[in-house]
Parts: structure tokens; sequence; C-alpha cells
């Protein structure tokens, strides 16, 4: 007999339910259905007839596979307060018997009874349990289901309905006769016929229900007849006989069937196309209603990131599975309760333990097995601690046994404790010195640490513990775990080990671009991973903070938050990373090359789903749906937007913040770090110039996030899309009427100014604007996106833009400041122009109406050849065969040589004077170009002189479709090198500057071209880039 002992191990309510009550299978059963888990159900319609059920049954269900009864009765007084008294739930010790007890007894009512009982360890709650088995036993269900498919093997559907009308058929005959109803079923009837077939199957199942064939008829059993004369008397002896009937073992044997053979009929129809199902047989699911009875519904989930991974692609993955599970069930708990309900489990079980050595025996070690399991499969942190603090004391995993066994032994050793601690000594002596690795040895020394704790020998942990430390004295690495994470860190050579990559989870270059870019800039990197300390963001969730002129929710404030601490969980995976990419590459060169220490770190991390949620799918519209499937692709300032956004709202108030870093009378995002450090200010003006007068608007100030730059031309510098952003524009006559009639909101980024001149004045209306606050990481937005009117279409300009290492914004400070400073600039630049179209003239190919072939001839060159060609008439015409025939024409041959000679003296002084134009205008540019770059590099090295950082390049024609990558700068102190860094999703390469700084665009990517630019105040470079760890 299968029973698990009320004095032993105890599980949490809700796992009793989900997993002991659906696998409390009994003996009988089991050889029938090999594998089989309860699934509980109860009927949908009212089937109440002569039977009814005690008062003090709670709850009863049927499974509806193998149809077996079970009924829960709770034994305590006041049963309706079942909740337990700790808020951790029942704790549950359960007897259940799998083998089943016969019985004849009127009173107990049926032949074949499983029997069981709980108690809750805490509050004494204490439930009975009967598992019932079925009349029709599983053999019997599965010779009628056979026996209707096999009839139409070519028609899987029709089988199903020949075995539904059968089982349905018989549920309404025994139905009948629970009623009192005796007419006899005849054999030869058409519709019993049609419906039941009346073959062995069938016929087996009518006489387990005590029908009996005589003749051509099924007779109901006797009971039936009694129960029909019962309920046909009026007298008072009516309610006598009935309760004699209900008592009867024949009467409930048919209950009983009639409620197995509703929950097999509804089993079967499920089968069926919905138009062909009925609504009678539908039983519902009752697993959440027999929780809510014992009160089990209230235990803590685990967040659905944390959840074990059940895979079946390989076999591997299936044994990992396999010993989740087996952990979860050693502890008694699901797989989806929190983390805090797996360590309460294991503490409990501890405390419960009445083992000779509930410490360290083998129920202990079972125990701490399981918990390593499930804390390796959730990756949790609280469960780590645990663990670590369980092993701190000396408990030791099976695994790390057998493995150390392995190591020291060759084979994995069935009972530690009979080897002798001199024996462990003296093997572990010889594989140490089989070898010069550092690295190996270091192991060994970690696996002799191991059997000394498993065998509790002090002596062999002194020894152990004396060995380790003498090898981390001498040894040239020290890797474990988070602590050599931590123990590394200050000797990661930076400039050898190269960032780490993100993987692309999905249309999300363009996210891990911006991703890498917050990461580098060191006070946002500093702020995100400070999280958890209750100063830097508002964890305490305190009201304050305005948004867009209305107070943030503590909603709004928690969602923030969870994104903060998701890019924080990826900014400590990046640097992680790459910290155990350097350890990894110093463990194998100090190792020797050993198989053991080729543990190489990813290439890249993957970005955490939600996270990219939160930045993806509300960016462009407030009304975006937060639960779409996938992400679609939003340009860079959209997303950056979003992200800024989100760290604002999870700043604390300013009544929390420190007095530096807040104005007390403001609670917008304008008074945050975050926006000191990323937002600027424009003073903007508009002048209304009249033919006889001139009128100057009040300016007003406008905060932006990034600078919206417009590209001049076909090929532009960046000083000269800067130039036009600040340059003086007229407002045409549409905007004019536009900007009359509204007032602008200048609170947020990019807000217009308020313009509130008479529509009545006359002249023009003319926009400037000047710099009044720089900020210390400037972002610039090339608009390369474009809407064309005609065809109604976005199109993408894929013009090269010259970006330059450093530029100055010291000219923008003042209205008009940057015409007179780079008056000299755009005199230049202007010549530039003239002199590039001079020498574009002289290269236009000559194209006659005779040439058929594709060559493509200068002007220059064509003089030059038309030159020769004359040169060689002059010669041709003096030789003799020329002579004799010019002599009958009417030119002679010394006029056509004077003739020739002319044309090739007048095509040589043009081709002459053709050629020293080009060679000075060639002059001419490299001269306007070198002076004009010197002006480029004359940065002054002030408050405004900003260095580039970051450069977002899109790569394709359309803005509908490409991809995104992002060039960083890196600068390393320590070795005062700087380099060009590629991140490409997963790929992270070292460029040459000239893939940023190139005069043309690279051959072969033209339509991959800066798209959103990051620039740093050069004075404080050191302090906000970086890209260390």
């Amino acid at each position: 007999m299968g029973v698990v002992d009320l004095h032993g191990p105890g599980v949490l309510g809700e796992y009793f339910i989900k997993r002991q009550l659906a696998e409390w299978i009994p003996d009988d059963i089991r050889r029938q259905l090999t594998t089989h888990v309860h699934t509980w159900v109860q009927p949908a319609a009212n089937l109440a007839c002569l039977g009814t059920s005690t008062e003090r049954i709670n709850w009863h269900g049927t499974c509806r596979e193998c149809l077996c009864q079970l009924t829960a009765t709770i034994e305590t007084e006041g049963a309706g307060q079942n909740r337990c008294i700790d808020e951790t739930g029942h704790h549950l010790h359960s007897t259940l018997s799998t083998q089943a007890e016969t019985s004849n007894d009127q009173q107990a009512g049926f032949s074949a009874t499983c029997r069981g009982r709980t108690r809750c360890c805490k509050c004494a709650l204490t439930t009975s349990f009967s598992l019932q088995l079925p009349v029709i036993e599983p053999s019997m269900s599965t010779a009628l289901s056979t026996a209707r498919m096999s009839m139409h093997s070519h028609h899987p559907t029709q089988g199903t309905r020949e075995l539904f009308g059968t089982v349905s058929t018989l549920f309404k005959l025994i139905k009948n006769a629970c009623a009192g109803n005796t007419k006899p079923i005849r054999l030869h009837g058409d519709a019993p016929r049609r419906l039941l077939k009346f073959d062995a199957a069938c016929n087996h199942i009518l006489e387990i229900m005590g029908f009996e064939l005589i003749g051509e008829e099924f007779h109901p059993p006797e009971i039936v007849r009694v129960a029909g004369e019962a309920l046909d008397k009026t007298n008072s002896h009516r309610d006598v006989r009935l309760t004699q009937v209900r008592a009867s073992l024949l009467f409930r044997r048919l209950e009983s069937a009639r409620l197995e053979l509703y929950v097999w009929a509804g089993q079967i129809q499920r089968q069926l196309p919905r138009d062909e199902r009925q609504a009678l047989f539908a039983p519902t699911m009752v697993e959440d209603a027999l929780s809510r009875a014992l009160g089990t519904r209230d235990c803590k989930r685990a967040p659905s990131g944390k959840l074990t991974l059940l895979m079946a692609t390989t076999g591997a993955v299936d044994a990992k599975h396999t010993a989740a599970e087996d952990a979860y069930r050693a502890l008694g708990v699901l797989d989806d309760v929190s983390d805090a309900l797996v360590k309460w489990a294991y503490t409990r079980l501890t405390e419960e333990d009445q083992s000779d050595d509930p410490v360290f025996g083998p129920h202990a070690r079972s125990r701490f097995d399981s918990l390593v399991t499930i804390s390796a499969a959730r990756a949790s942190k609280e469960l780590g601690v645990l663990v670590a603090n369980e092993r701190e004391r000396g408990m030791v995993a099976t695994g790390a046994i057998r493995s150390a066994c392995v190591a020291l032994f060759g084979q994995p050793q069935a009972e530690v404790d009979t080897i002798d601690s001199d024996t462990v000594r003296e093997v572990f002596l010889a594989r140490v010195a089989e070898t010069t690795a550092p690295k190996v040895r270091m192991e060994l020394a970690e696996h002799l640490a191991v059997l000394a704790d498993a065998k509790q020998d002090v002596a062999l942990k002194a020894y152990a513990d004396n060995v380790l430390s003498s090898l981390e004295t001498s040894a040239e690495i020290e890797l474990g775990g988070a602590a050599g994470v931590a123990a590394w860190k200050g000797k990661v050579d930076t400039w050898e080990q190269l960032p780490v990559g993100l993987k692309n989870i999905g249309n999300t270059c363009y996210l891990n671009s911006i991703l890498q870019c917050l990461f580098s800039i060191l006070p946002i990197r500093a702020a995100v991973l400070s999280h958890g300390d209750s100063k830097t963001w508002n964890e305490e969730l305190c009201l304050g903070r305005n948004d867009g002129g209305r107070l943030l929710t503590r909603d709004e404030i928690a969602e923030a938050l969870k994104f903060v601490k998701r890019l924080k969980h990826l900014f400590e995976a990046l640097v992680t990373q790459r910290v155990e990419g350097w350890a990894a590459k110093r463990v194998r060169t100090s190792s020797g090359g050993h198989p053991l220490a080729y543990a190489v770190a990813p290439l890249a991390v993957a970005p955490d789903r939600e996270l990219a949620d939160m930045l993806l799918l509300r960016v462009g519209s407030s009304t975006a749906s937060t639960t779409q499937a996938s992400s679609q692709q939003q340009d860079v300032d959209e997303c950056i937007a979003q992200c800024v956004g989100l760290l604002v709202r999870a700043l604390p108030p300013p009544s929390l913040m420190d007095a530096s870093d807040q104005d007390s009378d403001l609670s917008g995002p304008g008074d945050t770090w975050i926006y000191k450090l990323l937002s600027g200010a424009l003073e903007v003006a508009t002048e209304r110039v009249g033919a006889s007068s001139k009128k100057t608007e009040k300016p007003l100030n406008e905060a932006f996030l990034n600078l919206n730059l417009n590209i001049p031309g076909e090929a532009a510098d960046i000083n000269d899309c800067i130039d036009a952003f600040f340059a003086p524009s007229e407002i045409s006559g549409s905007d004019k009427h536009d900007t009359d009639a509204m007032e602008t909101d200048t609170s947020q980024p990019g807000a217009s100014a308020v313009l509130q001149a008479s529509s009545s004045d006359a002249g023009q209306m003319v926009r400037r604007s000047r710099l009044k606050n720089a900020p210390p990481v400037l972002c610039m937005q090339v608009q390369r996106v474009q809407f064309d009117m005609t065809t109604m279409r976005a199109f993408k300009i894929n013009s090269h833009l010259r970006l330059r290492e450093q530029v100055s914004l010291t000219p923008y400070l003042h209205f008009d400041g940057a015409a007179a400073a780079h008056s000299r600039r755009h005199e230049l630049q202007q010549r530039l122009r003239t002199v590039n179209e001079h020498l574009k003239a002289l290269n236009v190919p000559i194209q006659t109406a005779a040439q058929t072939d594709n060559a493509q001839v200068s002007v220059v060159s064509a003089l030059e050849r038309v030159q020769a060609f004359m040169a060689g008439i002059g010669r041709w015409a003096e030789l003799d065969d020329a002579r004799s025939l010019l002599a009958d024409l009417p030119q002679s041959a010394s006029f056509i040589t004077s003739s020739a000679e002319n044309v090739a003296l007048q095509l040589r002084e043009m081709s002459s004077a053709l050629s020293q134009a080009r060679q000075l205008w060639e002059d001419e540019l490299r001269s306007t170009q070198s002076e004009l770059e010197s002006i480029y590099a004359s940065v002054p090295q002030d408050d405004t002189a900003y260095t580039l950082h970051a450069v977002f390049i899109h790569s394709g024609h359309s803005p509908e479709f490409g991809h995104y990558w992002v060039y960083v700068r890196d600068y390393v102190r320590e070795k005062n090198l700087v380099r060009w860094l590629k991140f490409n999703d997963s790929q992270v390469t070292v460029v040459d500057s000239s893939e940023i700084f190139g005069v043309v665009p690279k051959q072969g990517e033209e339509a991959a071209n800066p798209y959103y630019l990051v620039y740093v105040r050069t004075n404080c470079i050191d302090e906000t880039a970086d890209f260390g760890v």
C-alpha cells in the first residue's frame, strides 16, 4: 500500500491539491492507466434525483479520465474559517492510501474506496478525503471506445459520434432508472440497436450497472422497481422507503455510474465539432473550488521571468527539466511560487526533520540538492544567497561531491563517509603533483574542501583551508562567481577587452544602439547602477513630481522604476560579461591551455523583452497598445525621448532631492539632473520688418532635447547644418497667420515661441534664435526624412554629411553671431562652390551626334585629341600620294597644311588656357579646403566646445526600413588612447576614424549615413563619457 505518512514531510497547500491529490491514483487504476493524473470536474447541470449528500461534505469532484470520485470533508470545527493563521498558507502533512477498502456495508454505500487525511502543522486544519473507484473501470471505457472507433477507422470523427451516442444513451437510461423507470431495453428496437449496438463492450457495462439480460430485453436492477414503488406511495411510509433505497449498495452504484457516464460523455464531445456538442454534457473544472474550500489560493507567485524554462528539444534539456520538477516535489512547492515561499518551505522542512542528523544527514543533503537545483533554474539572487549561506555553514550538494570524487578518485564513490581522511589527503597530493597549472591546482583544492565538508572532518577541513589560502596567495588568478568579477574589475585592460554587444531580439537594432550609447554616458550609467540605494530614485513612490502640467500617479512612478531596475540588470550584465571575458582570457593564458579553463564569456547580452517593450511599444503615440506582440521599428529620437521620460518619472520629487539639484519652485522635468545633463535652451525672437519700421517681439525661451538639423545641400559639413539651424528664417504667410493665432506652451522641449503680433501690421516676419544654455551632452537629429507632397509619401535624403570631431557653439550665443564669426568661412565656402562648379564643367563629357560608344571624354581631352588630328592632317598633305590627289582639287596642299597648322595652334592655345585654368582652380581648391579645414579645426576650448561622442547610422534607401548601428568614441584615460568602436547589435569592432569622418561616403555604403549625433562638452568629457567597467 502506497501511503504518505501524516507525520512525514509537509507540503504547501496548493502543491497538495495540484500535485499530490492529482497524483493520488488507486493501485487498481494505476495498473490500467500507467501514466495518469487526475483532472477534477463537476456537472454543470442539475443531476439530482433520489440521491443526496451529507452536510459535512465540503467538496466533490470526478476525474474526467479515470472517472474516480473524490470527496473532501473538513473535520475541524468552524470549517468556514479555513484560511491558515500563517500568511504563507497551509503546510499540510498527509496520509493518502492507494489501496482500496472494499465493503458491503449498506451504510457505507460503496464497495471500493481509498481513504486519506491531511493536517496543517500550523493551524491544525484537518480534512478527510475519500477516493471512490469508478463503477465503469478504465478497461471498460477503453474497450467501448476501441469498438466504436474501429467501426470507422477511415473516419475518426464519425467513430467519435458513435461513441458519444452510445455513452449519452447509457447516461439517459441510468438517469431514468435512478428516477424509478422500470421499462426494459429491447435489443431489437430501432433506436436502442442504432445507438447502443449491444456489442460485448456495451453489454458488459450494462451488466456491471446491474442490468440483466432476459430473453431479448435488458431489465433494470430490482432496486429500480423498489424505488419506483416508493415514489408512487403517498403515505408516511414513502420517506422511510426512500431512505432505504438510498442506502442500497446497488442504487448507489447506479448513481455513481450515472455521474461517471455524464463526465465521460462530456469528455467525448470535446472532440466533436462545436455545433454538434450538447449543452447538457459540459462539466466544469473545479480544482480552484477545492483550493477555495481549503483556503490555499493566496500563496505568493513568482514573476514570469523567474519560472523554470520547461523545454523538450533535447535529451539534456529533458533531464534538466526532470531535475527541476523533482526538486520542487522534494520541497513540496509548485514551480510558480515566489522565491520567498521556496525559501520558507526549505527552512520549514529543516525544522520538521525528525531524522538522527537533520542538519547534515541524508535528508538535509537531499533538501539542499533541491534548493541548489531550483536556485540555478530560476537564476534567483534571493535563493542564491540562501545557498551561499548553507554552503558557508558546511552543507554540500550531491553533485559537488560526485564531481570531487571523479576529480580525485577518477570515479564516483558510493559512500564518502567510508573513505578514510588520510586516503583523501594522499590522493589529493598525488593529483596536485601531476600538474603545475595554478588553475587546475586550485580546482583540486576546492574539491578537497568539498569532501572535507561532506565528511564533516574538522581536521581535513582545516587542511583544505590552508591549501586554498596558500594557492590563492601564490596564484596569478583568482576566480569565483560574483566575488571573482569584483576582484577582476580593477584588473581589466579595457583597451584590450572590447565592450559586449547586444543581441537583436526583433527590430531592435536602433534600441541596441541607444542602450549602448546610454551605457557610455557615465552619469546615467552610475545613476542606473545605483538603483536600490533609496536615494537616487523615487523607490518610496513619493508623489510631488509633475509631467506635462499634471501630477504623476504612483502607478506611473512604479512603471518608471521598473524600467530603471531592468535597465540596471542590463548594465550589470554588460559589465559582468566584459569582466568575465577578460578573466577567461587570463585563465587560458595562466593554465597553459587546460581544457577546463576554456569558458569564454558570451559575445553579446540579450536585452530584456519587457525593457524593450517599455521603450518601443509606446513610442510615437500616447494610445499605443501595451499588449503588442512584437516591436515596430521607430526613430532614434522618439526612443530616446521615451527613455529620458521614464528616467525623469523615476526620480524623487524636488522636496526629496538635494538643494543643489533642484529649484524649490519647480517640480517638472526641467529641474532634474537628467534634463540638466541632456537638455539645453534657446532664446527665440521674432521681428516684423516693414517698409518704414522694425518691430521686435520679446524673446522667449525654448527648451530642447536635440537640435533638428537640415542638410543644406547634396554634400554638407556639420558646421553648415548648425549654421543653417541658427540662421534667421522668414516666416511665410501661412506660418505667420498660424503664429499670430495661437499661443504655444513653451514648457515642453521643442515648443515654438509665443508670438503675439498684430496681423494688421505690414512687413515680413523673421525668426532669430541664439543658444542660451548649452547642455553637457548635446544631441542632434539629422532631418533625413522628408515628405513628398506629389506622391504623398515619406522619403529619405541620403546626402553625405561631413562630421567633425569637435565643434564650437560660441558663435551661436548671440543673435546672428554665426554670420559675423563665420563670415570668412562662408566666403571660402562660396568660393569653394564656384571652383567646384568650374572644375565640374571642365569634366563634363563631350558627346557628338556620330558617337556610338560609351567613352566619356572631357573638353580638355577632346581639344588635345583634335589638335593631334590636325597635326596629322598637315603631315598627310605633304605625302606624295596626297599631293597627286590634291593637284586635281581647288585647294592646294600648302593651303591645307597651313590651315591645319593654324587650327592646331588655336586648339593648342585653347587647351593650354583651359589646362592652366584647371591647374589654378585645383590649386585654389586645395588652398581653400586647407584654410577651411584650419577654420574647422580651430575650436576654442571653452564651455561651448564639444567633442563628438556617438554617431547613429541608418542604412537604407527608405525611412520605412533599414538597419541601425552606432559608432561610439572610446577613450582610455590610463593610456591616453582614443579609438572608435562600432556597435552593430552583437558585433563590437574597432574601426578606423575615416569611417566616421570621411570626406566622401564609403564605397557601397552610400545609403548608410549619420542620423543622430551625440556631442559631449569637451571640458567635462572625462566625467561624462566613459566605457570602463
